[in-house]
């Protein structure tokens, strides 16, 4: 069994102060082997921003793996947005835009959909979807390829913008490559198991988490989603804050694979609603 804890949408910068602590500490509870952070580490891309995001993901003393999110590219400096928009990711966060990870039988391969021609809407970069698909293609028999990125590739009921580009087309292809879980953040809204129901099971479980700690207002979605995962088998426990401002483990979605489709193992709904 392999551990992983998936945070979203930290927003350094605009972030509720009560939750830091309290979410360092949730996390390290939990154990994982591996924190994946997909995007928006800040509010508004500053140096400070990317310092004090940094210094909580490291204090968490557990290997991490993040990627940039719309909020990780400037939003005020045009110039810098179109001519270095990732700048001050890349100072602030070591190593690739994209990274990849290897975890026992889990393959973890990432898409930077940040779009700086864009204020929030993400883009699947045919380049990524290239990399990605040969990755998964290479994965060993038995294994399960999971993808981490900002935006999602398919929305919940009540979000369908069209928030991605690229990846409604995409879909097909990275499934007849061997995706099988899909990690995203952006709308700061739960939707866990989006699409699958005790009558309709999917091939990809996608794991639609809440925000970790923005602060603005309305924002009521504050968590966490921990994924226990063994070939065929994946867990994901939702971990809320409360009004204590403290994170407990909410009621866990179990999901089965059989014949290349994910099934509900138990009678709760994955409809693509929030947990609470």
């Amino acid at each position: 069994m392999t551990r992983l804890v998936h945070l979203t949408d930290l927003h350094f910068g605009r972030e509720r102060a009560d939750l830091v602590a309290p979410l360092q500490e949730a996390v390290r509870a939990c154990a994982p082997d591996l924190v994946i952070v997909s995007g928006d580490l800040s509010h508004r891309a500053r140096r400070a921003q990317f310092h004090r995001a940094m210094a909580f993901l490291r204090g968490l003393d557990l290997p991490f793996l993040t990627i940039p999110g719309n909020h990780d590219v400037p939003l005020f400096n045009l110039v810098a947005r179109m001519l270095f928009p990732f700048r001050g990711y890349c100072r602030a966060v070591p190593g690739s835009m994209t990274p990849e990870a290897e975890l026992g039988p889990l393959r973890i391969f990432s898409a930077n959909t940040a779009d700086p021609h864009s204020l929030r809407r993400g883009i699947l970069r045919g380049r990524d979807l290239k990399r990605i698909c040969a990755g998964m293609r290479r994965t060993p028999e038995g294994g399960v390829n999971i993808l981490v990125c900002h935006h999602p590739l398919r929305e919940p009921p009540g979000f369908e913008r069209g928030e991605t580009k690229g990846a409604a087309q995409a879909l097909p292809q990275m499934r007849a490559a061997g995706l099988q879980i899909v990690l995203s953040g952006h709308l700061h809204h739960w939707a866990i198991g989006l699409g699958i129901t005790p009558d309709t099971p999917q091939p990809i479980l996608q794991v639609q988490t809440g925000t970790a700690l923005c602060g603005r207002v309305g924002e009521t979605d504050h968590g966490f989603s921990v994924l226990d995962i063994q070939p065929g088998d994946v867990t994901v426990t939702p971990w809320l804050a409360d009004e204590a401002s403290s994170f407990h483990p909410a009621a866990p979605h179990r999901y089965l694979r059989r014949d290349g489709l994910w099934h509900i193992a138990d009678q709760r709904v994955g409809t693509g609603v929030s947990p609470l």
